[in-house]
């Protein structure tokens, strides 16, 4: 009885290790960033003992959100996928989590500038500032949409975690033939019509 043996390539055996190492990093990275968010959202204002160390909290935070939506960004851009052409795909299935991300950086810094504008004016600290209502009401909104940025974050860090997107593979073969026969669908309607189009392969279906 003949066996057959498979033999896998040392190319294709370094690129298994290599690509996991780099997204690991990356996940890890943007895991601690979200958590120093989630520390600051929740003892921020215990942490600060006088108005300069509150901004400084303030700062360290703005800088996570930013650095996290940068580590999503980058952690599309270098997929094969992205690479190879379907980058709306991606923005389609990843947008819902960049979006969150910019809303909540927008009610963080709608809030901390609230707080700043009411303690900044005093000589001492002023421990009554969500006295205010407008500061309260902006306060809960904030606290609340913080739970949809961890989760969109997350979900958006594990879903890229995925290894077809990191290489070639069936999956991505069967969305470019599905790419291909939209297109020429498109085209072949758009001749018949008289019109002309200008819709990319990865947005066509």
């Amino acid at each position: 009885m003949n066996t057959i043996k498979v033999h896998t390539h040392p190319s294709q055996l370094q690129r298994s290790t290599i690509i996991p190492f780099r997204y690991r990093t990356l996940l890890y990275l943007n895991i601690f960033l979200l958590a120093i968010d989630l520390c600051i959202n929740a003892f921020g204002e215990y942490l600060a003992a006088n108005k300069y160390e509150q901004l400084i909290i303030f700062i360290v935070q703005d800088v996570c959100i930013v650095l996290s939506i940068t580590l999503l960004i980058v952690m599309i851009l270098t997929t094969y996928v992205a690479q190879a052409g379907l980058l709306c795909l991606l923005l389609r299935m990843f947008g819902f989590s960049m979006i969150v991300a910019c809303i909540y950086f927008l009610l963080c810094a709608a809030i901390q500038i609230l707080v700043l504008l009411s303690r900044f004016p005093s000589d001492t600290f002023n421990m009554n500032t969500f006295s205010k209502t407008e500061i309260l009401v902006l306060y809960i909104i904030q606290r609340t949409f913080s739970a949809f940025y961890y989760y969109a974050m997350k979900r958006a860090a594990y879903r890229l975690s995925d290894p077809h997107f990191y290489q070639s593979s069936k999956w991505l073969q069967n969305i470019w033939e599905k790419r291909r026969m939209a297109v020429t669908n498109v085209t072949m309607h758009a001749s018949q019509s008289g019109m002309t189009t200008s819709r990319c392969i990865c947005c066509a279906i």
